[in-house]
């Protein structure tokens, strides 16, 4: 391993604490006493970037050196880049910051485990006088009031492991964009029983140090590691909260293929963490059994609150849980997969009535078009239950931002027509989990792109899911006037869908309509001290370093 003026780079690295190796039998001597007053808080800000445009990080980090305290720490693990002019800038700048500042870079490659394996990496390298992680993604500028509003957070929930706060955009325009994925914020986690119950969502996650390392630190089995730390977090009984307040703005996706990607990503890992959600391991079953009969008095406080939640936890209380996992994993999937499928098959048996009677032996009558109707009943249900959410939403933390915003019926809509380009997505990207298949992590790309205004929408036109467009188009050839199986009500549901889908897409091309984005960045009001290139003054010349963050499956309590 070698150390340059704070830049750390290794083939294989696991896990330092410090400048100490962290083995099996010294992580439970660093699960401290709760310091959950704000006046004893230390924070431990974490950027996980990978292939970053430098400028960008740069600019996240000066927001924090704004609003951070003497005692907080600033943690950068850049991780499996090779593109030297990615992070070579921006470990020379946090080179350059005053050694006071606690700002450390360190560069490593051959990281495993998506982005858990870099959160368990700042997990082992963060100070051990820092009592809580703040997680922070590379583009996310921390507002003015971040830190007293975290501080605040936790003098206000003592005893909770997860404070989670809002995501939020500040790019210029894509209005539609920003209220589809606000919504989530806005609407879905704002509910009371999801906001007591909340799973970490990422970016400005407030976990205790603590707890988090009395759970193994962050798990590998899902690609959404914030949501399966949350669920492995309340099974074993330690709370959580949603705080909605705005303290930080981040950057949406460049392009719509990257949007895309980014929905994908949710949708398989959140899956992922449902499909294992009832799994029953049978060893952690009787482990359990063991838990609820030991004394208190062989416990540590920790340990205690642990066995206590599971005393008390009633079937009523693990239901509400079970609601609050399954309304916030399922948030970004539908169900209409289903009804997708039987479409094609309907449509493929009417086209052999059609074009192939006496080959396949099936007469073109109606009752055929009865899955359809099935069918349309099923859309029909999931685009009524969007629109009603949609309509329902009061734009909170819109508002908070904007005391004068109030959203109209039409902003109302194009939200509800954005969400609808991902409605394949929702229905279809989650079954790959269902037979085991494994999805590689992709990172949302924080590069700007320069097109021409043909070029992007060529790049639109691919990006757009076009399946249900599709096979409503030929439904509605099949049930037209003109057709032997003509049916008035499938002809209109079929028009429908397919006008939502073209109306969806042209909200779709209003957002990401060919301009010149500026990059919008946070800069310090006074310049922190900077002192000659941080020296090192203890080489991590450390032998091969065995991991103890094992990769876990949810276990039900």
């Amino acid at each position: 391993m070698a150390i340059d003026k704070g830049v750390c780079t290794k083939e294989s690295l696991e896990y330092v604490k410090g400048w100490e190796t962290i083995n099996g039998s010294s992580v439970n001597d660093h699960v401290e006493k709760n310091h959950s007053q704000a006046h004893t808080a230390a924070l431990s800000f974490q950027l996980m970037t990978r292939a970053e445009p430098p400028e960008l990080v740069i600019a996240t980090i000066q927001s924090l050196l704004v609003v951070k305290k003497d005692c907080d720490e600033i943690l950068i693990i850049d991780n499996n880049n090779n593109d030297t002019s990615m992070y070579k800038p921006l470990a020379a700048f946090c080179a350059s910051l005053d050694p006071e500042l606690k700002v450390y870079f360190y560069h490593i490659d051959a990281v495993e485990g998506f982005k858990a394996g870099a959160l368990n990496l700042a997990l082992g390298l963060m100070s051990p006088d820092c009592t809580h992680i703040v997680v922070v993604d590379s583009d996310y500028q921390a507002l003015p009031h971040a830190r007293v509003s975290i501080a605040n957070a936790i003098e206000q929930y003592p005893e909770h492991t997860l404070l989670q706060f809002p995501q939020f955009y500040r790019n210029a325009g894509q209005i539609d964009i920003h209220s589809e994925l606000n919504h989530y914020f806005n609407h879905h986690l704002y509910r009371p029983f999801n906001r007591k119950r909340a799973l970490s969502t990422g970016t400005y996650a407030v976990i205790r140090r603590s707890d988090l390392l009395s759970l193994g630190g962050w798990s590998g089995a899902s690609i959404t590691e914030d949501a399966q730390m949350g669920v492995l977090m309340h099974q074993q009984g330690l709370r959580s909260q949603f705080i909605p307040k705005v303290i930080a703005t981040g950057l949406l996706p460049n392009t719509l293929n990257d949007l895309m990607c980014q929905r994908r990503r949710w949708i398989y890992g959140n899956m992922q963490v449902i499909n294992t959600y009832f799994s029953i391991d049978k060893s952690s079953m009787h482990r359990q059994h063991l838990e609820k009969s030991q004394t208190l008095t062989s416990v540590t406080p920790l340990n205690r609150y642990v066995i206590n939640s599971i005393k008390v936890k009633g079937i009523g209380e693990r239901l509400l849980y079970v609601h609050a996992h399954l309304s916030q994993l399922s948030a970004w999937i539908n169900f209409t997969g289903l009804f997708i499928f039987l479409q094609i098959c309907t449509l493929l048996i009417i086209f052999s009535a059609l074009f192939a009677p006496t080959l396949f032996n099936i007469n073109a009558d109606s009752t055929l078009l009865t899955p359809l109707y099935l069918v349309y009943a099923g859309y029909t249900v999931f685009l009524v239950r969007r629109l009603w959410a949609y309509m329902k939403d009061q734009v909170p933390l819109n508002k908070q931002v904007n005391g004068n915003y109030q959203p109209t019926m039409k902003m109302r809509l194009r939200a509800w027509l954005m969400h609808l380009n991902f409605w394949e997505l929702g229905a279809l990207s989650w079954l790959p989990v269902m037979w085991g298949r494994e999805k590689p992590f992709i990172c949302t790309p924080k590069q700007e792109y320069i097109r021409t205004r043909h070029s992007l929408w060529q790049a639109n036109i691919v990006a757009l899911p076009k399946l249900l467009l599709a096979l409503n188009i030929i439904t509605a050839l099949v049930v037209a006037p003109f057709s032997p199986l003509y049916s008035p009500i499938l002809f209109i549901c079929a028009l429908t869908v397919c006008l939502l889908k073209i109306g969806a897409a042209k909200v779709a091309f209003d957002n990401f309509a060919a301009t010149e984005p500026k990059l919008n960045s946070i800069r310090i009001k006074s310049k922190p001290a900077v002192a000659h290139a941080r020296k090192q003054t203890k080489p991590l010349a450390l032998p091969k370093i065995e991991t103890v963050f094992e990769n876990k499956k949810i276990i039900n309590p």
